[in-house]
């Protein structure tokens, strides 16, 4: 059915000195692994669809049809290239999404607003812009990539995907149901392989020209457009994109999007507000505070206040200054600060929200796991929260907070977690349960004295299960698994296991209540994984009389101590015993632990650099490197900016920060394809 469609990139023409704007928008780029014929995706694609709906004009989206499980004309047209792309990312089902490369992989269900928004809230080091002529025939595309600010060296490729708005069929073409696909990948130009791609220095751009000639025969012309990415080759990451239908206007973040306060503080998030455009557009601008009560907030641009709306045109080719302040009243809390633009003018376009946050006095945290569901229904762990919220003020807490996932990792990265002693991991039933950035942040916490209780079901399942069959397990979640939750995964659990009896002999949770288990899930979603006890666990629940059945495990190396519940919070049933094990997990926790070094604790490895601030150089203790690594110093973006070699038995390295401006960084060994650990350290010139 293919019928060829001819490329040719043209040539690099030039680097264009230009003073284009200090910040780029950061464009959230999913990458969607589907099928016409694949039952699991006609349910799971209208809830993302959904929310790339609300965020037109803010999100990009290549969907490639697989040739797999069944019947699907899309990919009949172009297999080989959609291939080549299942095998870059290694997709062995469908549906599957990877966002911007390597920063989520999982259900379509799982590409929520809050994850759009958490994506975009950080700018990007280059803009990308696309635009397109046509002479009916053939069409020239031309991409000029800006660099706005640093950008690591790295090997990095250019991709340019032709791709079909809206592709419609009278009747399903597959035998899933589905007639409307959206985004649909036809060509990528020149070549999955993509162009070898160096930036521009900052103030300075490249400009990229390709052609192509439209299918008449196949395609609807009028729904045909562009998208080019720039992709780090090693890492996988998408640096941003850029379509040639995207909006002509920016909201740009500048500061630090999570910052820790204290009574009496003002906190302020700077912002750029750009009209890239050739006329004057009219935008409305809105804040929305979420914060404790006695917090107040106002926001300003161009220096004049406003506490709510407020219409403003702005010139072509201009850039306004816009600043949010956070007034941080008394009492422990987190307040969340929405700034949203909108065009009065291209109304087709999503207002573009960015969120920043402000923590102060908080030393309870529940983090709410925020990967796919996993039957790919509507439900996330946020669903569930407020059995944690509920268990805590019942135990006594009044210093406690709610965080997804990524803004968690925004928290720590600036720095911001510093108060808080014990966390509360929900996972429910949401895959994965554990990445290696995840578990990474969450040794280098317990590894400073701190506590976690986790809990979910399946987490055991998907750590253990191998890829090929569903799981996400990793050697570093793995690790994790057995030294810091002190358990060992033993089976799936089925409906029998409808029971959470505490183990009366242990003396902290030998009181808790016996409480029914419920699948809270619908259908047959009931897994209460069977684990025991290894290393310094120790078996605190079990789901029979008998004792054969373990579910849940309390582990402490004298430093840190974990309680990992093998089912859901949720899924008990009795409020009281839900509570009640909330309440004896915070007394074993106790007070607030005494941090000690890293390299002291149980599977640690780095040590705090010295100095610390940093100028020049630093140096970083290792202990325990049983085989060859990398060192890597990242931004808080996660991109890398120095790696040194670290060979088997390396006791300290040496690193040159010599490049690095002023500000925060972090440092982590890699080895496997897997990060084992990551730090922080402040760099000061």
């Amino acid at each position: 059915m293919k019928k060829t469609v001819l490329s040719l990139l043209v040539a690099v023409l030039t680097c264009v000195t230009t003073g284009l704007y200090a910040q780029a928008k950061h464009y959230v780029i999913f990458e969607h692994f589907t099928q016409a014929s694949c039952a699991p995706c006609a349910a799971q694609n209208p809830a993302m669809q959904a929310t790339l709906n609300a965020n037109i004009g803010r999100v990009h989206q290549i969907s490639y049809h697989t040739s797999w499980p069944g019947v699907d004309p899309m990919n009949a047209y172009n297999p080989t290239q959609v291939a080549d792309r299942v095998t870059y990312y290694s997709v062995t089902g469908v549906p599957d999404v990877i966002g911007l490369g390597n920063q989520y992989e999982g259900s379509p269900t799982g590409v929520t607003q809050a994850l759009v928004d958490n994506f975009a809230s950080d700018p990007a080091p280059i803009r990308v812009i696309v635009k397109e002529t046509s002479n009916g025939v053939t069409r020239t595309v031309k991409v000029k990539v800006f660099t706005v600010d640093t950008i690591p060296a790295a090997n990095y490729k250019i991709r340019l995907a032709v791709c079909e708005n809206w592709v419609h069929y009278t009747t399903p073409p597959g035998s899933n149901g589905e007639k409307d696909f959206s985004d649909v990948f036809r060509k990528m130009l020149p070549s999955t392989a993509g162009d070898a791609f160096v930036p521009a220095a900052i103030g300075d751009s490249v400009t990229l020209t390709y052609t192509y000639n439209l299918d008449l025969t196949k395609w609807d012309t009028t729904q045909i457009y562009s998208l080019a990415f720039i992709q780090n080759e090693t890492t996988k990451a998408i640096v941003n994109s850029g379509s040639s239908i995207d909006p002509d206007w920016e909201l740009v973040g500048i500061d630090p999007t999570f910052k820790k306060g204290a009574t009496g503080d003002l906190k302020t998030f700077h912002y750029k507000v750009h009209n890239l455009g050739a006329a004057a557009e009219l935008f409305r601008f809105k804040l929305i505070s979420s914060q404790p009560t006695g917090w107040n907030s106002d926001f300003s641009i161009n220096g004049t206040v406003h506490s709510d709306s407020v219409d403003i045109s702005i010139p072509a080719k201009s850039t306004y200054d816009l600043v949010v302040e956070a007034h941080v009243g008394p009492g422990a809390g987190l307040g969340t600060y929405s700034i949203s633009m909108k065009s009065l003018v291209n109304l087709q376009f999503a207002a573009v929200t960015l969120k920043s946050f402000v923590m102060s006095g908080v030393t309870e945290l529940i983090i709410n796991n925020d990967g796919g569901w996993g039957d790919g229904s509507g439900l996330s762990t946020a669903s569930f929260q407020q059995k944690y919220i509920d268990a805590l003020v019942y135990s006594g807490s009044t210093a406690y907070a709610v965080v997804d996932l990524t803004t968690y990792k925004k928290a720590f990265q600036y720095d911001c977690v510093s108060d808080v002693v014990n966390y509360f991991f929900n996972v429910g039933w949401s895959f994965p349960a554990f990445t290696d950035e995840s578990v990474a942040i969450f040794k280098s916490e317990l590894n400073a004295g701190k506590r976690m209780l986790v809990s979910g079901q399946d987490i055991g399942w998907d750590t253990w299960t191998a890829a090929s069959s569903g799981g996400h397990g990793t050697d570093s979640t793995k690790a994790f698994y057995t030294n810091y939750l002190g358990a060992h995964f033993n089976s799936d659990g089925t409906t029998a296991n409808n029971q959470y009896i505490a183990n009366t002999t242990d003396p902290d949770f030998g009181q808790v209540p016996t409480s029914p288990l419920t699948n809270v899930y619908g259908g047959s979603n009931f897994f209460p994984d069977e684990i025991n006890a290894v290393g310094v666990g120790a078996n605190i629940f079990y789901y029979n009389t008998a004792q054969t059945k373990i579910g849940g495990v309390k582990a402490s190396n004298g430093t840190w101590k974990t309680v990992y519940l093998a089912t859901s919070l949720e899924m008990m049933s009795a409020d009281n015993a839900r509570n009640e094990l909330i309440k004896k997990a915070r007394i074993w926790f106790g007070g607030t632990p005494v941090g000690i070094g890293t390299t002291q604790a149980e599977g640690a490895h780095l040590g705090q650099n010295f100095p610390n601030p940093a100028g020049d150089h630093t140096t970083i203790l290792l202990t325990a490197i049983d085989r060859d690594m990398m060192l890597e110093v990242t931004d808080l973006a996660g991109r890398t900016l120095v790696s040194v070699p670290v060979k088997a038995n390396t006791t300290q390295v040496d690193v040159s920060t010599s490049g690095l401006r002023t500000g925060l960084y972090l440092y982590r060994l890699a080895g496997g394809g897997n990060v084992l650990e990551t730090r922080r350290m402040e760099i000061v010139k």
